[in-house]
């Protein structure tokens, strides 16, 4: 029996030591990183909430019970809590009255209310910070930047931290001969077991997965120690996974997660008590989203009307996960969406999630689906092709989760491709309706929905329906509807500004816009100013063509949205190379994600030019933070859903909206019909189900009184 090299035993044995220690160091390094998280954290609020002392009256200190001479402090010049704080004790002992004892007091209950300011305090990250927070801004990004991607490594390589570490004890344990001496003393056996361990150990440190851990901890080295261009660039790209930690580590209520309302504490915590299995999930989840799959795993039959931009895709994925994940044999998932979409789905899950997806739709479905039959997973397919899959699932396959994205879709019950969806309800563990508008007309047409999911409940929401401003409305529908809003989840989406762009009419625009008039043609009146074929002569091109120059100087991307096709056409004309691409109803859907990523690519003042109806859904262009309207839109929506696409969860640059109007026209109506519509829509939007009761298309009597009020106008001048 050949005696072991005891000398090149011990270095390998080392090396397996160091390896398995330096892995759980990677692990013991989590705590340190999120320390370093929330001391920016704190450093960032405590130096805000120094700046908020100066909007605090000095008469506070009356409320102290401590005896302060506060009109002493105001007489003496000190008019808020701020003076106070940045003012010596000498100073402060120099106000007539104020001893040391009072001086104490005075600092103790500053320093109670910077702390009260300070935990209030929500961080918006900002990669162009300008303020006396930049270089902590810059800082904190970096601290999170390094967690984000350490954590990546950790859950990638926590199987192989596993096995390393087992193999490591089994090294320990195995009782094998050390060294010359001992295997000379040592019997047979003793002897045997080591040879044995040691061909093991040497084929160990020879094996791919040996060569894999040296690679993961090199990994680990440049995740945890990401440079700040980096980080920066992740950020830009990525900037919910930065809030999502944030919520977790941030100052204790300010980044505190709004995650639902009108739901009652028993059904909460229900909810909560769920244990959201997400190992086979490859995203980070909002508090907010991670509530959301709670509620679709637990309540199983669900409306998610959450606002538009808010995740519900990234909810349903999680939801769909952690089925995958959790259940034993085949999971069958259905995503039933619009057309435009579909690659969008695809895409995310992919991203998401380890479900395998098939596409079915156009030539390619039968294959698809013969395929989903066989392997399980995600089968996407739209409304349209309902009627071709739906007599191969009914009564044949049973569905874990059926997932119908823009559910107002089939708010008609004598619709073809509601009655399609809905002879699959007994097929369907789980039905997931998602929806960022509920209610477009009727709120009977959201009782269809309901009805659909939950027809135990249709009679009570019908009942209360009338009193919808009340909250007894909105717990009623706790069980089954749920919605939250940006405002309330997303505290850190930078500001938005609105500017109305009235252009002086050329006179082309003018003869043009005559003659739309004069011959009653209410589409042609919309699209005044791009009547004409010369855009040269356009006064709203001009002024798009300055706002483009302005957006380049400040390196930002535009997107500009029209509902007309010919007018998309002239203004990508008008921009030449400058504009990327054009998305019309005519564009693929494939083509329409690429030409997102395009923009997303780009350089600074690039344009994407798109259809409103087209880009509006479906798709996400944070890349943009310029958004322009060429013409006043018929319903609110219309603008809501389109500027949705830009201001959404993961925008980190303040948005800025242009709206390119021309006095004197039909654009003057427009606005003053669309103000009163988003009146109404803005009362009940959030407040229940009724949410777009009010966005209705405009009547023909409105059109009639617009187009013979423009008629007279013009008039006169024909005569």
């Amino acid at each position: 029996m050949n005696k072991p090299n005891f000398k090149d035993l011990k270095k390998l044995i080392k090396a397996i030591s160091d390896t398995n220690e330096a892995f759980k160091s990677i692990y013991n390094e989590r705590l340190l990183q999120e320390e370093s998280i929330k001391q920016l954290c704190n450093k960032i609020a405590g130096k805000q909430a120094q700046k908020d002392l100066f909007e605090v009256s000095v008469d506070e200190l009356k409320n102290a019970k401590a005896g302060i001479r506060v009109q002493a402090l105001i007489d003496a010049g000190y008019r808020n809590l701020g003076q106070i704080s940045e003012a010596t004790d000498f100073e402060i002992q120099s106000v007539n009255g104020i001893g040391e004892k009072q001086t104490e007091a005075i600092r103790s209950i500053i320093t109670d209310f910077a702390n009260s300011l300070a935990a209030k305090v929500t961080i918006r990250l900002d990669i162009e910070a300008t303020s006396d927070n930049a270089e902590d801004n810059v800082a904190l990004i970096t601290a999170l930047a390094n967690y984000i991607n350490s954590e990546k490594v950790r859950k990638d390589s926590l199987e192989a931290a596993s096995n390393l570490d087992t193999y490591a004890q089994k090294i320990k344990d195995s009782g094998m001969i050390r060294n010359s001496i001992r295997w000379l003393f040592s019997n047979s056996v003793s002897k045997q077991n080591t040879v044995a361990m040691a061909d093991s150990i040497y084929e160990f440190c020879n094996s791919a997965f040996f060569e894999r851990l040296m690679h993961i901890l090199e990994l680990y080295q440049e995740a945890s120690n990401t440079s700040q261009a980096m980080a920066l660039e992740l950020f830009g790209k990525s900037s919910a996974d930065f809030y999502a930690i944030l919520e977790n580590l941030g100052n204790s209520t300010g980044n505190r997660p709004f995650v639902y309302d009108s739901i009652s504490a028993q059904l909460a915590d229900e909810i909560n008590a769920i244990n959201l299995n997400l190992d086979e999930f490859r995203g980070t989840l909002r508090a907010y989203q991670v509530f959301g799959a709670k509620y679709i795993l637990n309540q199983k039959k669900v409306l998610l009307g959450d606002e538009m931009g808010l995740g519900k895709t990234i909810q349903a994925i999680a939801a769909m996960s952690h089925i995958h994940t959790t259940e034993n044999g085949k999971c069958y998932f259905l995503i039933v969406c619009p057309a435009s979409v579909l690659i969008n789905w695809a895409r995310e899950i992919k991203k998401f999630s380890n479900i395998e997806a098939f596409i079915l739709h156009g030539q390619t479905l039968d294959d698809s689906f013969a395929r989903w039959q066989e392997n399980g997973g995600a089968a996407i397919t739209n409304y349209e092709s309902m009627g071709k899959i739906v007599d191969r699932i009914d009564n044949h396959m049973s569905l874990s989760m059926l997932v119908i994205d823009e559910a107002h879709y089939m708010k008609n019950p004598d619709a073809k491709r509601t009655m399609y969806i809905r002879r699959l309800d007994n097929e369907s563990e789980r039905i997931l309706l998602m929806t960022g508008t509920p209610l477009e007309n009727r709120v009977d047409e959201m009782c269809n929905l309901i009805d659909f999911v939950r027809p135990d409940m249709t009679k009570e929401v019908k009942e209360l329906a009338n009193i919808s401003h009340l909250p007894q409305f909105k717990e009623s529908l706790a069980p089954v509807y749920i919605r939250r809003t940006r405002q309330q989840v997303l505290k850190e989406l930078p500001e938005i500004a609105q500017e109305l762009e009235w252009c002086s009419l050329t006179e082309t625009d003018k003869d043009r816009y005559r003659d739309a008039v004069l011959s009653g043609n209410f589409s042609d009146m919309r699209r005044v100013s791009f009547l004409q074929d010369d855009m040269s002569t356009s006064s709203k091109c001009m002024r798009l063509l300055e706002l483009l120059e302005q957006a380049e100087h400040e390196g930002r991307k535009v997107i500009i949205y029209s509902f007309f096709r010919e007018t998309i056409s002239k203004v990508s004309t008008l921009l030449g190379s400058r504009c990327i691409g054009v998305i019309s109803g005519d564009t693929m859907m494939s083509t329409r994600q690429l030409l997102v990523d395009k923009l997303a690519d780009a350089p600074a003042g690039s344009v994407l030019v798109s259809q409103i109806i087209a880009g509006g859904v479906g798709l996400n262009i944070q890349a943009a933070s310029i958004v322009v309207f060429c013409e006043p839109q018929i319903k609110p929506s219309l603008e809501s859903q389109a500027l949705s696409r830009v201001y959404r969860m993961g925008q980190i640059r303040n948005v800025l909206v242009y709206r390119l109007l021309c006095p004197d026209t039909i654009d003057d109506d427009m606005m003053l019909i669309l103000e009163e519509k988003q009146v109404e829509f803005d009362n009940y939007a959030d407040e229940s189900i009724v949410a777009g009761a009010f966005d209705n298309i405009m009547d023909k009597e409105w059109i009639s009184k617009a187009l013979e009020k423009e008629r007279q106008k013009y008039l006169p001048m024909v005569i």
